[in-house]
């Protein structure tokens, strides 16, 4: 079929049998012979003869010319398309928590991208139970989370051993917390349970802000020593906790768990 709707454009063009089959590097016989094969298998007359190799295009011919010749430009546009690596990108999709999207996951993405240049790479920021839930919907293909939620059926590895600190004011009569879900937020519920603190509670939905407020002298906070700075006072260490990685097993790519290598390949040598 697609060599006959050629041949009928090289007609159309040339109002000749003859250079149509020169322009097609055929024989007239056989452009004649397409031809008629094309008008019998639709019941309509695409050409009027005019002498023994010269033709009139009909008005059927003239309605399928532009129509076609779209479909054979679209088709060979496909195909150089399809020789271009770059119109076969992969998706990529991370879901990470506040600690590690604020300080880890920028110093990792340079030799992420850098490896996957092919790869088109989304970055969300959420609570930990909320990333995981990005993965159980199949809505992400990995998630890097803080804290230690159960993971039915789904393989959770740790990549990295972060250091938490109590910082802020000593003096401060507010404790910063962050809401419920946050990985944070469970360690700090243990630490004032376990010191019997009763500070008024500030609730914060943004790292970066409970930072700049610890910054500013207001309140205390269990926090990860990776958000602390030389405007951040640190009283002590408290505890340490895992991060870990969840690939997704229901949309995981060999690019995808490349990916996933290469991110806890690069924890290894994190700081």
């Amino acid at each position: 079929m697609l060599d006959w709707i050629k041949t009928f454009i090289a007609v159309y063009e040339t109002k000749n049998f003859s250079f149509a089959a020169e322009k097609l590097y055929i024989s007239q016989p056989t452009v004649s012979l397409q031809i008629k094969k094309l008008e019998q298998n639709y019941g309509i007359q695409l050409f009027h003869r005019n002498g023994k190799q010269n033709v009139v295009p009909t008005k059927e011919a003239d309605f399928l010319y532009p129509k076609l010749l779209s479909i054979i430009e679209n088709l060979s546009n496909s195909f150089e398309q399809a020789m271009q690596k770059e119109n076969f990108k992969e998706e990529c999709i991370i879901v990470c928590s506040n600690t590690v999207a604020n300080h880890i996951l920028p110093k990792l993405l340079t030799d992420i991208l850098k490896t996957f240049p092919n790869v088109n790479f989304t970055i969300k920021m959420m609570n930990s139970k909320m990333a995981l839930e990005q993965i159980q919907n199949n809505h992400a293909h990995i998630a890097i989370i803080e804290k230690p939620i159960e993971t039915p059926n789904l393989k959770k590895e740790v990549i990295y051993e972060d250091e938490l600190v109590l910082a802020g004011n000593a003096d401060s009569k507010y404790w910063l917390m962050r809401e419920k879900e946050s990985g944070t937020r469970f360690f700090n519920e243990i630490f004032m349970n376990e010191n019997n603190i009763q500070l008024p509670i500030i609730n914060i939905d943004s790292n970066e802000l409970l930072e700049k407020l610890i910054e500013e002298g207001i309140g205390q906070s269990i926090i990860s020593r990776l958000a602390t700075n030389d405007k951040i006072k640190i009283q002590k260490k408290v505890n340490s906790r895992k991060i870990f990685l969840i690939p997704n097993p229901y949309n995981s790519s060999i690019e995808i768990s490349k990916i996933s290598e290469l991110i806890k390949n690069l924890m290894k040598d994190f700081l």
